[in-house]
């Protein structure tokens, strides 16, 4: 049966709908401009662009590359060669992800930057940053190392290293939390940077900044560097619903579809009556009961009212007169009944001593009614066996 939605609910998803498709576009015409504003290629010529960089370690005497291949296809003999994974896109495969391994092993070193790129290192420890600022903040060192040698930097971290341990060793950090981050693999190094902009048309031109970069990619007389494209390039649409503004868009459009479904759901399912125990339920007749001879201090009745109905069940069973003495009424059930339990005869006078008793208290009341009770549900299995 198709579901039929009331004028309110087509009122309700059009207006949602007005609402969230302005916005999702919005957001993708933004994220697309920042993006294509702070793309770190060696093509992109825009302030977040790294073209710059890559022009400028051509001129300081690097042999530098554009590498648009596979990591497969990287040199076997990886001494002295540095790979700089900028903001890597699509995410590698099996083989690949083994191949930048095998090229560490071997002596080889990566620059990587970002969030994307803990999908690319062995041992990568990395927390997303959901609220990034696009302003760089200046950082101190944290360590006088190899790479911090030209001092402060300027950045905007878009993630974290997770921790600091004695297989990393931390560069420069914010506020305790490791930005920029070195550790060996195999003969090879991986230096990681929380963000790109160090590299960045716009940011190079800072002393700290070029310092870094010149430290991470290593000496100008004895390093080749591939500034690698290949996973900048040749996206699959598919690979589109990772990024962000998709993302975004996708959880939007379900807490929209979720509030319309609970909406409906509240309006239009079953309605089904509370369950409420029945007001004719023996529990409650003994409770209402219970109540009265409480509020009329009737102590007295309370436990008279189980021991008649003792007296007037045990005298028809065995054809006894009901005024019987208590006596002769507990004989009668020992010697015809086969009832050995003596302490009967001295329940039952204890309990007519009771009922002349002017002060009987509640507690004594409900223990002899108890032990009165025990003995007849005994009686009862011996007349009737299972």
């Amino acid at each position: 049966m198709p579901l039929r939605l009331e004028k309110s609910d087509r009122r309700l998803l059009l207006y949602g709908a007005a609402i969230l498709v302005p916005v999702i576009v919005a957001t993708m015409l933004l994220t697309s401009t920042e993006e294509e504003a702070g793309f770190p290629s060696s093509y992109v010529t825009q302030p977040g662009g790294a073209k710059g960089a890559y022009l400028l370690l051509g001129e300081l005497g690097y042999r530098v590359e554009r590498w648009e291949r596979s990591p497969s296809d990287l040199p076997s003999d990886a001494t002295g060669s540095t790979l700089v994974l900028a903001l890597p896109l699509r995410s590698p495969s099996t083989e690949e992800k083994e191949a930048l391994h095998l090229f560490l092993s071997r002596g080889g070193r990566i620059l990587a930057t970002g969030f994307n790129s803990s999908r690319f290192l062995p041992d990568a420890e990395i927390d997303f940053e959901p609220l990034v600022i696009p302003v760089g903040k200046r950082y101190e060192p944290q360590l006088v190392t190899s790479l911090t040698q030209g001092g402060a930097i300027r950045m905007s971290p878009d993630s974290y290293w997770k921790r600091s341990s004695t297989g990393y060793l931390t560069h420069y950090s914010d506020e305790g939390r490791p930005i920029v981050v070195s550790y060996r693999v195999g003969k090879g190094e991986v230096i990681w940077w929380a963000s790109s902009m160090p590299l960045s048309n716009a940011e190079i031109a800072h002393v700290g900044n070029l310092a870094l970069l010149l430290s991470s990619v290593g000496d100008s007389g004895n390093t080749h560097v591939y500034w690698d494209e290949y996973f900048h390039s040749d996206q699959s649409p598919l690979a589109y619903f990772g990024t962000r503004p998709i993302v975004f868009a996708l959880l939007q459009g379900g807490f929209v579809f979720l509030a319309l479904l609970l909406t409906y759901s509240r309006r239009n399912g079953p309605i089904y009556p509370p369950n409420e125990p029945s007001r004719l339920s023996p529990l409650e007749f003994v409770e209402t009961l219970g109540g009265l001879y409480r509020q009329a201090k009737a102590t007295r009745v309370a436990l008279e009212v189980p021991y008649a109905r003792f007296r007037l069940l045990a005298t028809r069973q065995l054809g006894l007169k009901r005024d019987v003495p208590v006596a002769d009424l507990a004989r009668a059930v020992r010697n015809r009944l086969g009832y050995k339990d003596d302490s009967l005869q001295d329940l039952l006078q204890a309990i007519e001593r009771a009922l002349y008793d002017p002060e009987l208290q509640e507690s004594k009341a409900l223990e002899l009614a108890q032990q009165l009770s025990f003995h007849a549900q005994r009686l009862q299995n011996i007349s009737h066996p299972q």
